[in-house]
């Protein structure tokens, strides 16, 4: 009896050291691939993070849609954002938030960081239920619905290279209550017949496409709430503006916040609900801003360079 009794003790530890090592071996298997580990101080782990960056192109060759390339490097962001998240001691306040931000990456499409794409994923994965063209594009989980409708969006403007994002920015200003995002599009950046082309066949054009948001409220765990308001286009920097409509189309507001309140699906026409949306700061210093949205998403920016 006694000897069953040592023989059972030695298994249990046995298959307890088997599965600790298991879960080690994961973890260390992620740091082998960080070049300094553990990292001795957050300047370390911030300059792993953008490295990581600038290699997957700001996180969109991480797009599963594209190829499923490395993805390793999904697992290596994550613990690094995790290790600086632990680092956030202070609360964030709303001098550490306040001015202007550059996303330098993304673990999803770029432009969902807008607040009118942020207010759409909540809306979609707010609702209840799964509606039945959701559930035959393959959506089975109601609080993620959003992912299905992005998909879509980005099939419809990035296919064939016909648009490109650049430059994303945000300004911030919590005391005043507003929010504004930006990014930079390029339309037919390169169109040539294939293998005999030697020209452009369709001029280059595109715009910044500038939203903003107020009702800003900064909650205590760092969770910036918003209500979107208006969005435009403007003229992007180097970039040809938008030929023959570009009178009509941009360089004016379009209120979105009243449109969206009369809609059927947002409750209206008579008392719809406001586009709202939040996006929760999980670390954030003097030169480096990480941010999650509704979804868990991991948004990171950082100051702009002043030379």
């Amino acid at each position: 009896m006694r000897r069953t009794l040592i023989c059972i003790s030695f298994c249990a530890m046995l298959a307890l050291m088997l599965s600790t090592s298991g879960m080690v071996a994961t973890t260390s298997g992620v740091a082998a691939r960080l070049s300094i580990w553990p990292p001795d101080s957050s300047a370390a782990i911030k300059s792993q993070i953008l490295q990581i960056a600038a290699l997957t192109d700001r996180g969109q060759r991480l797009n599963t849609l594209i190829a499923p390339a490395y993805q390793e490097k999904r697992d290596d962001m994550s613990l690094l954002v995790s290790q600086l998240a632990e680092r956030q001691s202070a609360p964030v306040t709303a001098a550490a938030l306040n001015g202007e931000w550059e996303l330098v990456f993304s673990e999803v499409e770029l432009f969902r960081s807008s607040p009118f794409f942020l207010a759409i994923e909540e809306a979609l994965n707010s609702s209840p239920g799964i509606p039945t063209l959701g559930r035959w594009l393959g959506a089975d989980d109601p609080k993620r619905k959003a992912e299905i409708f992005f998909k879509l969006h980005a099939l419809q403007v990035l296919s064939w290279g016909l648009s490109t994002v650049g430059r994303v920015a945000q300004t911030i200003d919590v005391e005043k209550g507003r929010f504004e995002s930006s990014f930079d599009t390029t339309i037919f950046g390169l169109t040539v017949i294939p293998l005999l082309g030697w020209f452009k066949l369709l001029p280059t054009f595109g715009g910044r496409v500038v939203t903003e948001a107020d009702a800003v409220v900064l909650e205590d765990d760092g969770t910036l709430r918003m209500e979107l308001q208006r969005t435009r286009v403007i003229t992007a920097p180097g970039v040809p503006r938008i030929p023959l409509v570009d009178g009509i189309f941009m360089d004016r507001w379009y209120p979105v916040s009243s449109v969206w309140k009369l809609l059927p699906w947002n409750g209206g026409p008579f008392e719809g609900r406001a586009p709202t949306c939040s996006v929760q700061t999980v670390y954030v210093d003097e030169q480096m801003r990480i941010s999650r949205d509704g979804a868990g998403a991991v948004f990171i920016y950082t100051r702009p360079l002043r030379l």
